[in-house]
């Protein structure tokens, strides 16, 4: 069963329904409901890193449950991302939507310069 915690938003996998009815303090009905969500934080793909001189980047894939969550409207904060299940460390910005693949986020973060470094 793949059980959404309300509070977190992540999901998380157990095969029996009333330890997750426990572990989500609601009624085994509703457990089993929520079971039939897709284990989408499992399904996030992250690329390898890339650079050039000035950044390092790197794609993120979501699932497309997730994806539809994804505004069309403005790049994401860290904390939209980490809502939505992306899990990189601090530093990586949204810098950029390419609408044929709303799917896909690219993330960016600066070289830092090595003192007495051009």
């Amino acid at each position: 069963a793949v059980v959404s915690t309300q509070s977190t938003g992540h999901y998380y996998i157990t095969n029996n329904l009333s330890m997750a009815a426990e572990v989500e303090n609601r009624p085994v009905e509703e457990a089993a409901a929520a079971a039939e969500e897709v284990c989408v934080t499992n399904l996030i793909r992250y690329s390898e890193k890339y650079k050039d001189s000035q950044y390092e980047y790197r794609h993120v894939t979501l699932p497309e449950v997730i994806s539809k969550k994804v505004p069309s409207t403005h790049l994401l904060t860290e904390t939209e991302w980490r809502n939505l299940g992306v899990q990189q460390s601090p530093g990586w910005v949204h810098y950029m939507i390419h609408p044929p693949e709303k799917h896909i986020l690219l993330f960016r973060r600066a070289i830092k310069q090595q003192a007495g470094a051009g």
